[in-house]
């Protein structure tokens, strides 16, 4: 961190010296005792945080840039103002993540402000234990928290994209007890949404549903459409009612899924992550851990690919017969 010896704190006005605790604001770069930041709930001036705005230091008061090179590889916290390694998910001093969509401070917030909204031990005012912090808002999360016997960070490694909507599900679905998680990818996608998010078994029962509860009833309607003798016996009054019930099933399937996906990804993350850092060392973990969850993009075009061949090679059987007809006729 670069040094601001001979700075002005912008809240005590006090000048920073040798051994002072000195936090940096992640949006303009504006140096505080960390006791001044927590005291004014934030950065000074919060209420001028734009795009282009740079926080510089008064006439005579320039900071040592000879040590500022150290932070190229640092990462300031959003939360509390502490430099971490830029790879790290968390903040070793307060555990907030420390990237996009970790917690901000509200624009114009001063001393009269309750305090940041954040989720590690020294995020809130002085006094106030994680512990409470716990009890108080279900939605902090800690990066050795335990989410089902998970440690959040090894939840974080295994997630992937989207792993913050994923960590403050886990975490209230362990705190309330609850398994209902919106999902609208689950729902409008189904086992596509599965086989991306690399849950074998239900994507599998989600596909067979959708073949024989989608699928194949399109089909039948379709040579009912066109007059097919395929179907020729087919009593049209009963397959009327049957289609009707195979759509309400199929949308109480679709609420499942989109209801209980996240669950369901949550119980077989679970035993998955338990597995693989049985067979590594901790070292080994985050890139392990990483490569056994995450998305696979391979298996959602693999598994659209198919369901489109099946779905061509029913059309096909259907249809054939129904081409062959005028084809001999022209042949003769």
């Amino acid at each position: 961190m670069a040094d601001y010896t001979g700075c002005k704190c912008p809240v005590c006005q006090q000048p920073f010296s040798d051994g002072d605790d000195v936090v940096v604001c992640p949006e303009c770069g504006a140096p505080y005792h960390r006791a001044c930041y927590q005291k004014n709930a934030g950065c000074l001036f919060a209420d001028r945080h734009a795009p282009g705005f740079e926080w510089k230091p008064a006439p005579g008061e320039m900071p040592n840039r000879e040590t500022a090179s150290a932070s190229q590889d640092e990462i300031a916290c959003p939360a509390c103002g502490a430099m971490n390694p830029a790879g790290g998910l968390f903040c070793e001093s307060c555990g907030a993540p420390l990237r996009a969509g970790g917690p901000r401070y509200a624009p114009g917030s001063g001393p009269a402000a309750s305090g940041p909204a954040s989720y590690g031990p020294a995020a809130g005012p002085q006094g106030y234990s994680y512990t409470d912090a716990q009890q108080a808002a279900p939605g902090m999360l800690h990066p050795d928290e335990d989410l089902g016997g998970v440690k959040a960070r090894d939840w974080a490694a295994f997630l992937g994209p989207n792993a913050g909507y994923y960590l403050m599900n886990f975490k209230r679905m362990a705190v309330t007890g609850q398994k209902l998680a919106i999902s609208f990818s689950a729902f409008f996608f189904g086992p596509f949404y599965f086989f991306y998010r690399k849950m074998w078994l239900p994507a599998a029962i989600f596909l067979t549903l959708d073949v024989f509860g989608v699928y194949i009833p399109q089909l039948l309607q379709f040579l009912v459409l066109a007059d097919s003798t395929l179907v020729a016996g087919l009593d049209l009054n009963v397959f009327s009612v049957v289609l009707n019930v195979l759509r309400v099933v199929n949308l109480a399937v679709q609420f499942a899924a989109g209801l209980f996906a996240v669950y369901w990804y949550r119980h077989i993350g679970e035993k998955r992550i338990a597995r693989t850092l049985q067979s590594c060392s901790p070292a080994e973990a985050p890139a392990v851990l990483a490569k056994a969850g995450g998305v696979s993009v391979i298996a959602l075009v693999v598994s659209l690919s198919v369901v489109f061949g099946i779905y061509l090679l029913l059309s096909f059987m259907a249809l054939a017969p129904m081409m062959a007809a005028p084809l001999a006729g022209m042949a003769v």
